[in-house]
């Protein structure tokens, strides 16, 4: 039985090298690269990207349940929900100071800051706009502005960041920040 399968074996063997040479003679060289380049491709599909693609799907559905699971963010805190009077009960300079502790948390030096003061809501309120020059990195930027735009009566207007180099880490951030109470 083992001697049959060796005989069938070297049967096809021969096959296949007649079937080779057939081809080479009728394809010629740039046919023979170009069916080499298919089965290679073919192979590299099945063997390489098949698994791959598997792979990738089963993290991203992975990926999808961790996400479902992470908790919702209100929409509401940012303030929507006050009324005037509460808002009234806000004091402008804390709020400013608060924005330059968030600032400073995260690492972000605080270089210039200019005041504008603007009456809201017929004179009931004050809007007081704050341009800040500073300079850091983008995570502490990016960690500053989700802690400021959480806060009550906050709203980030522009931002602009420039870099330098781009061998530095450190980015010059240009940032408008309008707060919304009481004059004070």
């Amino acid at each position: 039985m083992k001697h049959l399968k060796a005989i069938d074996m070297a049967g096809l063997c021969a096959r296949l090298r007649w079937g080779a040479g057939v081809a080479a003679r009728r394809l010629g060289m740039p046919g023979m690269l170009a069916a080499a380049l298919g089965v290679g491709m073919l192979g590299m599909h099945a063997g390489y990207l098949q698994p791959e693609k598997a792979h990738l799907e089963a993290e991203r559905s992975a990926r999808a349940k961790e996400l479902a699971a992470l908790p919702k963010r209100l929409s509401q805190a940012r303030g929507t929900g006050l009324t005037l009077q509460a808002v009234q009960q806000l004091r402008n300079s804390e709020q400013a100071y608060s924005i330059f502790q968030i600032l400073a948390q995260h690492g972000l030096e605080r270089e210039q800051a200019t005041y504008r003061r603007e009456i809201e809501a017929k004179g009931k309120l004050r809007r007081l706009t704050i341009g800040i020059t500073a300079s850091g990195s983008y995570t502490g930027l990016r960690e500053a502005m989700r802690e400021i735009a959480d806060q009550p009566m906050v709203r980030i207007e522009s931002v602009s960041i420039e870099r330098d180099k781009i061998e530095n880490p450190i980015i010059s951030i240009d940032m408008r920040v309008s707060l919304l109470g009481p004059d004070t």
